[in-house]
């Protein structure tokens, strides 16, 4: 029995929530701000975080300097090299886009620098027409 277990399944196989949880997370890193049912922006949420955290993780202050020291032997800079690497790789393998990716990291990241967490927000935005499902805003803060 599954009473009490955690995460939002969204009436979906995995695969199919996979694909969709990755596109909507791709689309609110690209324009920081999607229109979508609460459920689905609840779901979201952490994913979006997950990748920004990633990407501040990531983070290399000197970047070419740091590359320098690397090829040079120094081994705590190809230590920093090889660590934003992965990040990057990381969140690579979630997004769909590899322009959104090098957003994330040169525009998104630095902005939350001294932010622990909590990057996004959700406003409910009333109800669709269609089939009365609640909506939301979900925006990056």
């Amino acid at each position: 029995m599954r009473h009490c277990k955690p995460g939002n399944h969204l009436s979906r196989p995995a695969d199919q929530r996979k694909a969709l949880l990755r596109g909507l997370a791709t689309e609110l890193l690209r324009h920081d701000e999607i229109k979508t049912t609460l459920s689905k922006a609840k779901a979201v949420r952490g994913e979006a975080e997950r990748m920004i955290t990633l990407a501040k993780r990531g983070q290399v202050a000197d970047y070419p300097g740091t590359v320098k020291k690397a090829r040079e032997r120094d081994k705590e800079a190809a230590k920093t090299i090889a660590s934003a690497l992965h990040c990057r790789r990381q969140v690579a393998s979630v997004l769909l886009d590899k322009t959104v990716v090098k957003k994330v990291f040169e525009e998104t990241a630095p902005r939350y620098k001294d932010r622990k967490g909590g990057y996004t927000r959700i406003i409910k935005d009333g109800y669709r027409r269609g089939d009365n499902a609640p909506m939301a805003i979900i925006q990056l803060v």
